[in-house]
């Protein structure tokens, strides 16, 4: 099974690492138009994809970069991302090639120096939304207003329509013979020439790259690669708060469990998974992996060192929700109301459906071994003296009430005494050191729920206990008198008329032995 996990890990860390995006991955030529191909929704994995090339490009200095959009939109923080890298950053021509760009999308097409639609694109509803549990919503006016600008600005910046852009983003905007108010604004191929947003409809990209001055050019796409492909996927909230759930859960049960084994890699693959993605796919730094390093090193020290629930453990789960929220941003909540929700429902189904389910009772051992057997049956069928012998390992009930010595601490979970038994108990959440009193207040199936107390353990010794006893039934011996001596040892041994052989070879090999007498008692 180690070895197992081990390898699983490798390939994963390798896989990572050696897909992390590198500038010498892909032979690009200067002689060339470079393609960036934004397919999906626009998240931090894309703004990191388009930024890096742009920035590789800059160093490389190909004939133009042309972004190729089929794109529904996403989040804005990453289309200001892609935006400014566009208009600020970017030191050769970047044009654009649209087949639907709407919302975030339309604005990274604006932002091209040279804009192409294709015969049955459209181009416009950019009304921002929030994303929570409860679906989209649209935003206040304050954040509406400020996208509102940003439309206007880049619109302005690259000499088109100000007022159609707007439109697309604030339908209270009325463009006549457009829109009514009311509406938002998408333009079809023909319109968005029309009404000044796009230069030009081309039938395909090779007429596009025409246009733009580039005919003939060679094209090189650069592709996302695996990482950034991975973190496309492992971005969105919903996966990254399961990852990170999955992460601590199974590290934490590793924290409770001797040895290595699935919880633990489990938990290793998430929580790298997660940091990979948070480097790809979002705007994180060193730092924000830091703070949940020290998040995940204060609550392992919560658990296994600090008994209780305190400064350690809160401390930790701050450092965790902090770094979540520089890391998401926007998407933050859902990442945490995920973490929280998911890791309720799991301790949930740990604490109540497991134990008694079908899958748990083929692992569980049903019938008591030992126990008070004090002898055997016919047929060599033990018997139990002890009335207790015969219920199951899950039935606790005849414990309740009773007092008992904690054999190990109790953080909550833990072992303690009841005359002979060791029993698997957990306390209400407080700290029990071992060797400490403590009572059962409740028995729920094989959950035995303890408090701990000042006053003297039950006296519940059975088998093996000082007194030599097999069991409540057995005879017990008092010390002050006589024992009583065995009838048969009160037979004496008839006279020896002949030696045995074996008396003979004693007599043979010792002479001087005395011969045994006939008389002797049994010692007692």
């Amino acid at each position: 099974m180690i070895a197992t996990v081990k390898y699983v890990l490798i390939v994963v860390l390798t896989a990572l690492v050696g897909s992390l995006p590198s500038g010498v991955a892909q032979a690009q030529s200067e002689d060339s138009v470079w393609i960036l191909r934004i397919d999906a929704e626009i998240t931090p994995a894309t703004a990191q994809y388009v930024s890096s090339r742009i920035a590789l490009a800059n160093e490389v200095r190909p004939l133009a970069v042309l972004l190729r959009l089929d794109t529904p939109g996403g989040r804005i923080d990453s289309m200001e991302r892609i935006v400014d890298a566009i208009m600020n950053e970017a030191r050769v021509p970047v044009l654009a090639v649209v087949d639907t760009a709407y919302s975030a999308g339309a604005l990274i097409a604006m932002s091209a120096e040279q804009l192409a639609m294709l015969p049955g694109s459209a181009i416009g509803a950019a009304l921002p939304v929030g994303i929570g549990i409860g679906g989209t919503t649209p935003v206040d006016e304050k954040y509406s207003s400020a996208v509102r600008g940003r439309f206007r600005s880049v619109a302005e910046a690259r000499g088109r329509n100000p007022q159609v852009a707007e439109a697309m983003v604030d339908p209270a905007r009325e463009i006549p013979g457009l829109s009514a108010r009311g509406e938002l604004v998408t333009l079809s191929a023909d319109e968005a020439v029309e009404y000044d947003i796009a230069d030009l409809i081309a039938r395909d990209l090779n007429d596009a790259l025409s246009a733009f001055g580039y005919g003939g050019a060679p094209t090189e796409t650069l592709a996302m690669n695996f990482t950034e492909r991975l973190g496309v996927f492992l971005a969105g909230p919903l996966i990254a708060g399961i990852l990170l759930l999955l992460g601590i859960g199974g590290l934490a049960l590793e924290f409770f469990t001797p040895g290595f084994g699935v919880p633990g890699a489990i938990g290793v693959v998430a929580l790298g998974l997660f940091a990979a993605t948070a480097f790809v796919a979002t705007p994180a730094t060193t730092l924000d992996v830091v703070l949940i390093l020290i998040g995940l090193v204060l609550l392992a020290i919560e658990a296994l060192v600090v008994p209780g629930f305190g400064v350690a453990g809160i401390l930790g789960l701050a450092s965790i929700a902090v770094a979540v929220m520089r890391i998401f941003q926007g998407d933050a909540f859902t990442v945490l109301a995920t973490l929280v929700i998911g890791g309720g429902v799991l301790l949930g189904l740990l604490f109540w459906l497991l134990p008694s389910s079908r899958i748990a009772s083929g692992l569980r051992l049903s019938a008591r071994i030992g126990g008070g057997l004090a002898g055997a049956g016919a047929g060599g069928s033990a018997v139990s003296l002890d009335p207790k012998g015969a219920r199951l390992v899950g039935d606790f009930s005849y414990l309740d009430g009773t007092t008992g010595v904690a054999t190990s601490d109790l953080r909550p979970a833990g072992v303690a005494r009841f005359g002979d038994e060791r029993i698997d108990v957990v306390t209400e959440g407080e700290f029990v050191s071992a060797r400490s009193a403590v009572r059962v207040l409740r028995v729920e199936g094989n959950r035995v729920t303890v408090r701990a107390v000042d006053e003297a353990p039950d006296d519940r010794s059975g088998p093996g206990d000082a007194s030599g006893s097999s069991g409540p039934g057995a005879p017990r011996i008092d010390p002050s008198k006589p024992a009583p001596i065995p009838s048969e040892s009160l037979q004496t041994e008839p006279p020896r008329t002949e030696s045995t052989a074996s008396d003979a070879g004693t007599s043979a090999s010792d002479p001087d032995e005395p011969s045994p007498r006939t008389d002797d008692r049994s010692a007692t």
